[in-house]
């Protein structure tokens, strides 16, 4: 009858390792929150690469069909026609050729979460000294009553 307590030191180390595995494991609601606000963070990213696509979009079709807009960028770049002739004055700042900005590519970084190997062995040391409080207990707690 005293036996039947050591029953318990199993299913004591799984729910170790269960309760463990669902809260800090690789699969667990911590880094499946970090996930989702690695989620939101892309989704934002995506957004502000739709909408820098919306504005190359209406640049190239000014560059396509207007004469004018064509011809002030090239003046942007430092072209010109035969007829003109440009002042360079040092010191000012000119009117230079604005870089097109590009977006960025976002990755989801990895979650931080405690080894699957590392629960494991927390869970079978747990179990052990559930087992040793016992096996002290019966050995060092007295007689049992018969």
């Amino acid at each position: 009858m005293r036996f039947r307590k050591y029953l318990l030191v199993p299913w004591i180390a799984i729910a170790i390792y269960a309760l463990s595995s669902l809260f800090a494991g690789a699969a667990g609601i911590g880094s499946y929150q970090v996930l989702l606000g690695e989620r939101e963070r892309i989704f934002g990213n995506l957004e502000e690469l739709e909408t820098l696509n919306r504005e190359l979009e209406g640049t190239m079709d000014a560059l396509l069909y207007d004469s004018e807009t064509i011809k002030v960028r090239a003046r942007e770049l430092g072209y010109g026609e035969d007829t003109e002739r440009f002042v360079r004055i040092v010191g000012l700042p000119g009117a230079r050729y604005r870089e097109t900005a590009v977006g960025s590519v976002k990755t989801a970084a990895k979650p931080p979460y405690i080894p699957d190997k590392v629960l494991r062995i927390v869970s079978v040391l747990a179990g052990l000294a559930v087992f040793l409080a016992f096996f002290v207990r019966d050995l060092f707690g007295g007689r049992t009553r018969r």
